[in-house]
């Protein structure tokens, strides 16, 4: 019996419990303090979301339909040719949804909406199915309420595929989940498939082309409306923690430590750097496509 018991004790000395586990137990616990934190946290960014829609909503020139489906030009591509091009990447996500995050959801419990990146890649294939619209059948889809919405919504997804994908590949470098991710740890490999690449690597080219060949522009008074994006996703996390005791992310678990906190606050501030980069990236095609 003493035999047993040693081995046992010894067995318990060598366990090393997985980032699953870590996460999982984490969130068991709720410190108070740092929950207050974090929604301090989150209404005093919601707040100044909403102060900057307010505050710049006058500003925030309304684009035509027309130049919501227009392709601007180079390499000789043709608004139908940048139509099919965006229907192709809608068609993908369409086929993403069915498929990974519906049924591999399903059958092996994959991912069902728990990461930022996977709201990401939906609302980049919500973003390529308006502007598909708007480029193939321009005398139907001619809202100028819709072409607003597919404006803002181009600027959200740009800053937060942006974050989730540096956030993916950070990760992979310096923060491995293989377990937390797909149940083994088989590193590097699970933050190889085929889903994951597309989320943290199609993604970036898509949009860049669409950027590159498009003439969809980027308002500073839509940066409110992907503050609110991150917001929401965040309160979806909060209520994963308490619905399932888990966390998509060890970072933003606010049952992990103060250092969520930082997290948390970093991801905003950086959402909102990409933001302003990727606006002053489109400005200076804008400005370069005006010249005769």
């Amino acid at each position: 019996a003493s035999a047993r018991v040693s081995l046992s004790m010894n067995t318990m000395d060598d366990y090393i419990p997985s980032d699953a586990e870590v996460v999982e137990g984490a969130s068991q616990k709720r410190p108070a303090a740092i929950l207050v934190a974090h929604l301090i946290s989150m209404v005093l960014w919601v707040a100044f979301a909403m102060y900057d829609i307010h505050k710049h909503a006058a500003g925030n020139r309304a684009v035509s339909p027309a130049r919501v489906g227009a392709a601007n030009g180079k390499l000789g591509v043709t608004r139908f040719a940048l139509g099919l091009g965006r229907l192709a990447v809608f068609a993908f996500a369409v086929f993403f949804v069915l498929y990974h995050l519906c049924y591999e959801n399903i059958k092996h419990h994959t991912d069902g909406m728990e990461y930022l990146s996977d709201w990401t890649f939906v609302l980049l294939g919500a973003v390529f199915g308006m502007t598909a619209a708007f480029s193939l059948a321009p005398d139907v889809f001619a809202s100028e309420n819709v072409a607003d919405l597919a404006v803002v919504a181009h600027s959200v997804v740009w800053p937060t595929n942006i974050l989730s994908t540096i956030g993916a590949w950070y990760s992979f470098v310096f923060f491995p989940q293989c377990v937390a991710l797909e149940g083994v740890d088989n590193y590097p490999w699970c933050y190889l498939e085929w889903y994951r690449l597309s989320e943290h690597g199609l993604n970036m080219i898509m949009l860049g082309l669409d950027g590159y060949f498009g003439n969809v522009p980027i308002r500073r008074g839509d940066l409110g409306h992907t503050l609110v994006f991150m917001a929401v996703y965040t309160v979806w996390t909060w209520y994963l923690q308490f619905t399932t005791g888990k966390c998509p992310y060890v970072m933003f678990d606010f049952n992990a430590g103060w250092e969520s906190v930082a997290w948390f606050n970093a991801a905003m501030a950086g959402v909102v750097v990409a933001f302003f980069l990727v606006k002053k990236a489109y400005d200076a095609r804008d400005a370069k496509n005006a010249k005769p």
